[in-house]
């Protein structure tokens, strides 16, 4: 199973509006059926697990994308540290229609190539082959 992902230096929700704004321009539907800050609200004081602080201050958004005959192809963005990494999930459940998958992935390397990027900090494309 692959899960490809792309990383970038911004935080989910400036990434998850790029990718969300590149794709209704193609004429994609897309819906945020996950929101971590907002599944927080009423917990303000959530420990972190990832960095182990009293609040945590990552994010983590799952996006439903939808073409006219097929979808949805769910992506993640998980950030921490000013960085996200946004991947098209694909396991024994969640097997997406290769061509939306493959214009998905498109979008997110576009969205990437419109925001700032920091020169200090790695850019990365992966394809993680399992």
């Amino acid at each position: 199973m692959m899960n490809d992902s792309v990383l970038f230096n911004a935080d989910s929700e400036t990434t998850a509006q790029a990718v969300t704004a590149i794709l209704t321009r193609q004429g994609y539907r897309v819906f945020r059926s996950f929101d971590l800050r907002s599944a927080l609200v009423g917990h303000a004081e959530c420990e972190c697990p990832y960095h182990g602080t009293a609040h945590c201050t990552c994010q983590f958004v799952v996006l439903l994308v939808y073409s006219a005959a097929t979808g949805p192809v769910v992506v993640t963005a998980h950030s921490h540290d000013a960085q996200a990494r946004l991947r098209v999930v694909q396991d024994a459940l969640t097997q997406p229609d290769p061509h939306l998958a493959g214009q998905v992935m498109a979008a997110l390397r576009e969205a990437r190539l419109t925001l700032p990027v920091t020169a200090t900090e790695p850019t990365e494309v992966m394809a993680d082959v399992r």
